[in-house]
């Protein structure tokens, strides 16, 4: 089950959002809970420490005396990275500060509205039970840089590169590159047979390779870049990509 959190300073609202959330979960058997409550954004954050797990935040923006909403979401990516942040909120336009912060929210709830509260509650409890499920098939690259953790589908991923000097390291997708450091050998033991190192520089997505050329040593993606091949690589294609030579 993955734990709920509510952290807000209105005892009214966390009784009510408590009850909508415990009635949905409930109804369409979700595999969520339990529900912990706290109006102190460092009690909130000492537990989650002390859990290290994957949960459900639903944060109140404004604390008196304590960090905004934005500060505690921005510690909880810390410690979960993969977590489910819904702002609840008196303000309607927060695009910007959540952008300002490089936080990944799935929704904002504005205080007030009783028969919205119940709707926008629900609306995040099936996204979430819905994202849940697509995960359990899929595969993700974990990666951090500086103060930003990437969860990147794997499928997504065309190659990894070696490139320059200190062990950096290119990640090729269809639309976006990323540079990091780190060596192509442990990820070769992370990303596991999904992944062929074809030459000491490549380390490539055998479901992207679209041909091998042996002549010319190369194979090529099928976005038409092509990468090298070694000729200890040629000796030892995997049996997937055999049919491609």
């Amino acid at each position: 089950m993955i734990p709920i959190y509510l952290c807000d300073d209105e005892p009214q609202l966390t009784k009510a959002l408590a009850e909508i959330i415990n009635n949905q979960v409930m109804i369409d058997a979700l595999d969520m809970g339990p529900i912990s409550i706290s109006d102190n954004p460092e009690m909130l954050l000492t537990k989650i420490k002390e859990k290290r797990e994957r949960a459900i935040y639903f944060l109140d923006i404004d604390f008196p005396e304590f960090k905004n909403g934005f500060e505690l979401a921005t510690e909880i990516r810390q410690i979960d990275p993969r977590g489910f942040i819904v702002f609840i909120t008196a303000h309607t336009d927060l695009a910007m500060e959540t952008f300002k912060y490089r936080l990944e929210a799935m929704d904002y709830i504005v205080k007030g509205d009783e028969k919205l509260l119940k709707e926008k509650v629900q609306s995040c409890l099936s996204s979430i039970e819905q994202r849940l499920g697509d995960e359990a098939n899929e595969s993700f690259f974990t990666l951090k840089i500086l103060d930003e953790v990437r969860h990147i589908p794997t499928k997504q991923i065309l190659y990894f590169e070696a490139s320059g000097h200190n062990h950096q390291i290119r990640l090729q997708m269809q639309d976006e590159i990323i540079d990091f450091y780190g060596t192509l050998q442990n990820l070769e033991v992370e990303l596991g047979d999904d992944f062929w190192r074809c030459h000491r520089g490549y380390l490539v997505n055998i479901y992207h390779v679209s041909r091998i050329y042996m002549r010319t040593n190369e194979l090529e993606l099928d976005n038409q870049e092509r990468c090298l091949m070694s000729r200890r690589a040629k000796l030892n294609i995997p049996n997937s990509l055999k049919v491609k030579v």
